[in-house]
């Protein structure tokens, strides 16, 4: 449980790009992890995010509560 306006943060240490790359796979914008795809998913469930890092060195989102 999280009280109205606490933060929900997601951290990878490697971003969606990289991760696929070790994987040998092609970076897919339908991913859940996509803005496109987590946005609406966490607005479903309470959660607004705030903001999105997914670079090589991270993946980091933070949405905070409705």
């Amino acid at each position: 449980m999280v009280r109205r306006g606490g933060r929900l943060v997601l951290f990878h240490p490697v971003g969606r790009a990289a991760l696929a790359a070790r994987r040998g796979h092609r970076l897919r914008e339908d991913d859940i992890r996509a803005e496109a795809g987590l946005r609406p998913l966490l607005a479903r469930c309470g959660w607004s995010l705030e903001s999105l890092v997914d670079d090589e060195e991270r993946y980091l989102a933070v949405a905070r509560r409705a």
